[in-house]
C-alpha cells in the first residue's frame, strides 16, 4: 500500500455531517479518503467529509509522509553506500521548504 489521499463530491441531501470531521467547524464540501502508515507500519485509514480548508491540510499531510519517505529511503541507500545524489537532487527539488504548508 503506499499513503494515499482520495476527494469525491457527496449527495449534500443525503449524507451531509453538519460540520468538517478535520476541524469541526466548517461546513464539510467533500468526502475523503486518507491512508497511510502508523509508527510500527501498521495501515491506518481515516475517512470522512472536510471543508475547503481541511483538503489543502489533508494534502500537505500527505506531502508531509511522502517526504518523509523519500527521506527514509535516502538513508537507507546511503547506509548500503549506493550513490544517493540523483534521489537527494529529486527530493530537493520536490520538496524544498514545505512553506506553502504552513496551515
Amino acid at each position: 500500500m503506499r499513503p494515499s489521499l482520495f476527494f469525491s463530491a457527496f449527495e449534500p441531501l443525503v449524507e451531509t455531517p453538519e460540520v468538517c470531521d478535520v476541524c469541526n467547524s466548517s461546513p464539510p464540501i467533500l468526502s475523503y479518503e486518507f491512508a497511510t502508515y502508523g509508527t510500527r507500519g501498521e495501515v491506518k485509514e481515516k475517512k470522512g467529509f472536510c471543508c475547503a480548508h481541511c483538503t489543502t491540510i489533508l494534502l500537505c499531510t500527505l506531502e508531509d509522509v511522502e517526504s518523509q519517505r523519500w527521506a527514509e529511503e535516502e538513508a537507507a541507500l546511503r547506509a548500503d553506500e549506493f550513490d544517493v545524489s540523483d534521489l537527494r537532487l529529486r527530493r530537493l527539488a520536490a520538496f524544498p521548504d514545505k512553506q506553502d504548508c504552513k496551515t
